[in-house]
């Protein structure tokens, strides 16, 4: 008998596949890498739950990873954490369509692309999401549930994309990611990370209960990295990456200008901003 013939895939108008390639993914991970390091003094993440993404390393069910949006470089951090901690699971994240046809090359990062205001493009969105995860259960979804740039202070409101996925996707795992972007003491800005799991609701093939769970999870991880991130202790972090100082540096604070940071030595001052002088009081105190 002949081969039945193929399942329809998605219509070109409503979604663009992706066509991933971990060769490609590994090699632009490293180059996305560097651009953190000259934009960034530091990555930080809490400790707390920090675990939680590399442990999907261990699990062969589909995830959900639910990014904070609020910067431009919000995809790219996802980028760099797959690459780093999951990088034998194929990752998917949704894109503007009429983006990617400008920059096709993202195809290659696991990216689809979707019309984001047409419910019919979404409904398509699933479809290929689930059909992903039914052809490779060890794939990680990364997407922005507030459809939007939204400051980390707003409060929460989702999209229910995501959660009607996760009801239809037995055994799925996932993890709310809190981003913040701030300066601290050293000129360039700092990025900060939180991860905080979401539990299994009751009724796991219930989209209202998996959006209540989101809710519930992405406004606390928000408020918790929030705290951390105002402390300005740097002992409450780890440092995923970054941490630049200039070459020979042995001080606790990060370099101001070389030049003027030698003309103080020279006259036995320091240049040096100290972060025990942010740390030792309530941020919200006066002096």
């Amino acid at each position: 008998m002949p081969a039945p013939p193929p399942s329809p895939g998605p219509r070109s108008d409503l979604l663009i596949p992706a066509s991933y390639s971990p060769t490609v993914t590994k090699y632009f991970a490293r180059w996305v890498r560097r651009m953190f390091k000259k934009s960034f003094h530091a990555v930080r993440v809490v400790p707390e739950h920090s675990g939680a993404i590399g442990a999907l390393r261990q699990t062969g069910t589909p995830a959900i990873v639910l990014l904070s949006h609020t910067s431009w470089w919000d995809p790219l951090i996802s980028l760099v954490l797959h690459d780093h901690h999951t990088p034998d699971r194929e990752p998917l994240a949704p894109m503007d369509a009429t983006q990617l046809v400008k920059f096709g090359f993202f195809k290659k990062l696991g990216i689809f692309g979707i019309q984001p205001d047409n419910p019919e493009s979404l409904r398509a969105m699933g479809a290929y999401v689930r059909g992903r995860f039914e052809a490779n259960p060890r794939s990680t979804l990364w997407i922005t549930p507030q459809g939007r740039f939204v400051d980390p202070r707003d409060p929460i409101e989702l999209r229910p994309g995501a959660a009607a996925l996760a009801a239809k996707t037995p055994g799925v795992r996932v993890l709310a990611l809190a981003i913040e972007y701030g300066f601290w003491t050293d000129q360039k800005p700092e990025v900060f990370l939180r991860f905080e799991p979401c539990a299994t609701p009751d009724r796991p093939d219930s989209t209202t209960a998996w959006h209540r769970e989101f809710l519930r999870a992405m406004a606390e991880n928000n408020a918790r990295l929030a705290e951390a991130v105002r402390s300005r202790d740097p002992a409450r972090f780890a440092t995923a990456w970054g941490e630049n100082r200039a070459a020979g540096d042995s001080g606790s604070g990060p370099a101001t200008n070389w030049f003027y940071d030698l003309w103080l030595r020279l006259r036995g001052r320091s240049g040096r901003v100290e972060d025990r002088r942010f740390t030792a009081s309530n941020p919200g105190e006066r002096r």
